[in-house]
């Protein structure tokens, strides 16, 4: 079973029809340390996911720096928190382990750019994965980056460079960047990812999901 998360939600309209529609995982952007489009506060965060009914899971993607990160978690409560901006791997051990502590789990995207280099402190992605491997997370995200947008970027990653990923984690590898119901069931055939991360894909507008792109997506993600 592919596991799907939808991120990027910001009212309850969204969340309802992500839970009717047998989503694993919904994600919510909170005081992303750049603008994006679905930042939320952390008390409207809290105020969505305390909204989420039992046995979907929650998970908040955030950056910056460790004692942010984890003031963030202790007031949102997720049950994952996603780092997904320039945290370093002493940051990403610091914040997986305090995190751990309090009952919460710890996803680091690999954020891949045009020429194939991770953002992140070892920008060769096996390199980066290996090490995240024993860093005390609990999944790695492959994602594509853009200088114009940190995540969200509608950009396919390239899919080679996120087998080498997968080849190269003790970890599961989650793929996130350019998903949507048109071209899923293919992707998820073709590389086989512990889980998909969809955003703009599935959205009418920055902040808006539709429904019906969500079902459908979910639909073409069980086809497999």
């Amino acid at each position: 079973m592919i596991r799907v998360k939808v991120c990027g939600l910001m009212n309850e309209n969204d969340l309802t029809h992500c839970v009717q529609a047998g989503v694993h995982t919904l994600g919510f952007v909170v005081e992303f340390p750049v603008s994006v489009p679905w930042n939320l506060t952390r008390n409207q965060a809290k105020e969505l996911i305390q909204a989420v009914p039992p046995f979907v899971n929650t998970c908040i993607v955030t950056g910056g720096a460790v004692e942010k990160v984890v003031s963030l978690a202790k007031k949102t409560r997720p049950n994952v928190v996603q780092l997904h901006y320039e945290e370093t791997l002493e940051d990403v051990t610091t914040i997986a382990r305090e995190l751990r502590e309090i009952g919460i789990k710890t996803i680091k995207a690999l954020r891949i750019d045009s020429e194939g280099k991770c953002k992140f402190d070892i920008d060769d992605p096996t390199e980066a994965a290996q090490a995240l491997s024993k860093s005390g997370v609990s999944a790695i995200l492959v994602d594509s980056y853009t200088e114009s947008m940190p995540g969200g970027t509608g950009v396919m990653v390239d899919l080679t460079t996120f087998q080498t990923i997968q080849q190269s984690s003790a970890l599961p590898v989650i793929l996130a960047g350019g998903l949507n119901p048109d071209n899923v069931q293919s992707i998820v055939r073709d590389v086989n990812p512990f889980a998909v991360d969809v955003l703009t894909g599935v959205e009418a507008k920055h902040g808006e999901k539709d429904a019906s792109k969500i079902k459908a997506f979910m639909l073409n993600v069980n086809k497999n």
